[in-house]
């Protein structure tokens, strides 16, 4: 069976009330967090679960990331930071796969900003459209994820 490749997009993306967990070590203990947050709002949660990765090279001992839940309404929380992720433009790639092989398609949507002339501004986003449950990990060849990163033209200045 072929390699299923998805084309990198643009899209403009809503601003987006998340609850998140900021976190430092591997990136496979992002699992501890979306636990903690989906026990805790699991009854808030709309739409599927994301990290927010601050780190700008791949540091797997000691990443620094963000587990996220999409919230349906603002919750008052003493453990989580509830706030609105802001839109904008995002280039956007679908990686079907396990999330060990994640590096190729980043290196696919850097490569395709770097010709299009766009800054990229961190956190980078990783929605989990299809990916392990909570009692079974089901196939990794069959997760779906979405790499979502902000981008600002080159004539138009900014942070990145």
């Amino acid at each position: 069976m072929a390699i299923e490749q998805f084309d990198v997009e643009v899209k403009t993306l809503e601003p987006l009330l998340v609850a998140g967990l900021r976190m430092q070590g591997h990136y496979q203990d992002s699992g501890k967090g979306f636990r903690q947050l989906g026990v805790q709002l699991g009854r808030y949660t709309k739409g599927p679960p994301l990290t927010l990765i601050y780190d700008s090279e791949p540091n797997d001992g000691d990443a620094d990331f963000e587990p996220c839940m999409p919230l349906r309404k603002k919750v008052h929380s003493e453990e989580f930071d509830v706030r609105e992720l802001d839109g904008g433009e995002f280039l956007c790639l679908k990686h079907r796969g396990p999330y060990q092989e994640l590096g190729r398609s980043y290196e696919k949507l850097i490569r395709h900003a770097e010709e299009q002339g766009h800054r990229l501004v961190r956190p980078v986003r990783e929605v989990y459209l299809k990916g392990p449950g909570m009692f079974f990990q089901g196939n990794p060849r069959k997760y779906l994820t979405e790499i979502q990163i902000r981008i600002k033209r080159d004539d138009a200045g900014g942070e990145a």
